[in-house]
C-alpha cells in the first residue's frame, strides 16, 4: 500500500513538473552588437595574407612560371632514393597545420602518459 502511495506521489509530481510554465520559450535570444574585439582577428587575418609566406626550415622556395612553389628533399622510408616534394602555398599551409595538429597529438599522449606504471608495459619478471 505503501509503495503505491509512493508511485501516485510521484507521478503526480512529474505531471506537475511538466505542466510548470518554465520561461525558456518566452526569451529571445538578441545577437550581441559587434565590438572591436571581434574585428581584431579578421584584421589580423587580412594582416597575415598580405605578408609574404616563409615556408619552414627545410623548404627551398622556386618559382616554376608564376607558380610558386615550396620544396623539400627526403628520402623515403626504405629507399635511398631521394625525392622532392613541392607544395603550392595553400597545400604548404595545410602541411604546416597537420604539422602542428600532430605535435598537439603528441604532447597530449606524453601528458596522458606521462608519470609512472599509467602508461608502461607490465614487466613480466617483477614478483607481485
Amino acid at each position: 500500500m505503501l509503495k503505491l502511495a509512493g508511485l501516485l506521489t510521484l507521478s503526480l509530481a512529474a505531471f506537475a513538473v511538466q505542466a510548470q510554465d518554465t520561461g525558456i520559450a518566452d526569451e529571445t535570444i538578441t545577437a550581441e552588437p559587434a565590438s572591436a574585439d571581434a574585428a581584431a582577428p579578421a584584421e589580423s587575418a587580412a594582416d597575415e595574407a598580405k605578408k609574404p609566406f616563409k615556408p619552414p626550415p627545410g623548404f627551398q622556395t622556386r618559382k616554376r612560371g608564376e607558380l610558386v612553389l615550396y620544396c623539400k628533399r627526403d628520402a623515403t622510408l626504405g629507399t635511398r632514393f631521394k625525392t622532392e616534394k613541392c607544395y603550392d602555398e595553400p597545400q604548404m599551409r595545410e602541411y604546416m597545420l597537420a604539422l602542428e595538429q600532430q605535435k598537439l597529438d603528441v604532447d597530449r599522449i606524453r601528458g596522458t602518459c606521462g608519470g609512472g606504471e599509467t602508461c608502461a608495459m607490465p614487466d613480466p619478471t617483477a614478483n607481485r
